[in-house]
């Protein structure tokens, strides 16, 4: 009799670790189908080198920036506001009855600093800048004057579009 509740124990044993082993292999089975996911590396789109026009080059050889001192204007304390920073370089109105206003603070801007109005506004590279947002936009880009930014807030892949298309279109892009 205890020889039969012994083998009724060990086949009970085995059947156990037998329905643990199958649900392990289900379990890997189940696990070995789910597919990795991956994010897909989207390369940028090399922008070509492309003949510049010669309305672009002549505009570019007459375009000089003009000198104008810096208009600092007067910011309080000069140890935080130091002219190497390049954020105190912009020009704020003085305001107020007790602040001093004296030549040492730095120019005032006048209308006699501005650039010549045929080349204000103008880039370095003697095109004028139009702000491209998607591919339609690039339809309203002249070749000959023109030159498309793209915005800083369009993605990779619609980037990596507007980029094609003025390739094939052999429009200038400065970002």
């Amino acid at each position: 009799m205890a020889e039969v509740k012994k083998e009724a124990k060990k086949e009970v044993k085995e059947k156990a670790t037998a329905e643990k082993a199958k649900a392990k292999d289900a379990v890997m089975k189940t696990e070995a189908k789910k597919p990795e996911v991956k994010k897909k590396y989207i390369p940028y789109v090399k922008k070509e080198n492309k003949t510049k026009s010669p309305e672009a080059k002549k505009a570019q050889g007459e375009y000089k920036k003009k000198w104008h001192p810096v208009f600092r204007g007067r910011f309080g304390k000069a140890q935080f506001r130091r002219k190497s920073i390049e954020k105190w370089q912009k020009w704020r109105k003085p305001h107020g009855i007790d602040l001093d206003k004296g030549a040492e603070h730095g120019a005032r801007p006048k209308t006699g600093y501005a650039n010549d109005a045929e080349y204000r506004g103008m880039h370095p590279s003697g095109y004028r800048e139009v702000l491209v947002n998607n591919v339609r936009e690039l339809d309203n880009v002249d070749t000959k004057t023109q030159a498309a930014r793209i915005g800083r807030t369009v993605g990779k892949r619609k980037r990596n579009e507007i980029v094609k298309k003025a390739n094939e279109k052999k429009i200038w892009v400065l970002n």
